[in-house]
């Protein structure tokens, strides 16, 4: 088995990650597929049956007590038949071979690839969102600016590879969307955003791209300057609406779009909306 990697990162354009990762137990091999912003990266185990999933519904990486950034917090998202869930037991930061002369990827060596972060008490029910933190003072580790760092998700029923952290985080992210139609229009031209704010001090939504993205279409990009909202706390969320009625864009059904979302801090967001 080789392992392929491809990931494209440019203040986050739509991104697409596939790992492919021997895992030696009874679950075989697992595949690992990198979204975006959509519920974050999501990461998949084909071999439980049915299938159960996480999702990185979204991540805040905040300073500690000497003010250094370290406490990174992941809400995971739950895939899977009702009554099923995942025990987090430990994340992994894979250091990689550039770093510790000494790690081979495969098979790991544990001891110079990854290091290991314990997590306790943290079960994700599927259907719900649940936060999973960690100090990573606790291992030497600081959070750079403009750096990636990938984690993997140790779990009661497999392990799970593939998670991209990017510090800082972006400064707004889309939690949910709806596209509809204005009264009097026979046209989809309204879209409607709900922004969470990733920093951690108040951060205006700047402006927001969408280009049709379907497969077979040369299609053109269309900015919209927004200045409002501005979400002051942490964590905080609330909604946006853009009417692209007087720009000539307009939704189209079984079509999917890339939306860009350009805050006042931290880097941009990309995700992919379909109608």
């Amino acid at each position: 088995m080789e392992l392929k990697l491809k990931w494209f990162h440019s203040h986050r354009p739509l991104a697409t990650l596939l790992i492919f990762v021997i895992v030696t137990s009874i679950f075989g091999v697992y595949v690992a597929f990198g979204t975006d912003w959509l519920r974050g990266q999501l990461l998949v185990c084909p071999g439980c049956n049915p299938p159960e999933m996480l999702q990185v519904d979204h991540y805040t990486v905040q300073n500690n007590t000497s003010n250094k950034p370290t406490m990174l917090t992941m809400w995971l998202f739950g895939h899977g038949p009702a009554g099923k869930s995942l025990q987090v037991q430990e994340l992994y930061l894979e250091n990689g071979p550039m770093k510790y002369p000494g790690c081979q990827w495969i098979p790991y060596n544990e001891s110079s690839c990854l290091t290991p972060f314990t997590v306790q008490g943290v079960n994700v029910p599927s259907q719900s969102i649940v936060p999973v933190s960690i100090d990573t003072s606790s291992q030497g580790i600081y959070f750079t600016t403009g750096q990636d760092y990938r984690f993997d998700i140790v779990t009661d029923k497999g392990w799970f590879g593939g998670l991209i952290v990017t510090y800082p985080p972006p400064g707004l992210v889309m939690t949910g969307y709806t596209i509809g139609v204005d009264n009097g229009q026979s046209k989809a031209t309204r879209l409607t955003l709900t922004l969470a704010n990733m920093a951690t001090t108040p951060v205006t939504l700047v402006s927001l791209t969408l280009k049709d993205v379907t497969p077979y279409l040369n299609s053109t990009s269309y900015s919209f300057p927004m200045n409002n909202p501005t979400i002051n706390q942490p964590l905080a969320a609330t909604q946006a609406t853009l009417d692209t009625l007087s720009s000539g864009f307009y939704f189209e059904h079984q079509h999917t779009y890339s939306l860009t979302i350009i805050s006042s801090k931290g880097l941009n967001s990309t995700t992919a909306l379909n109608y």
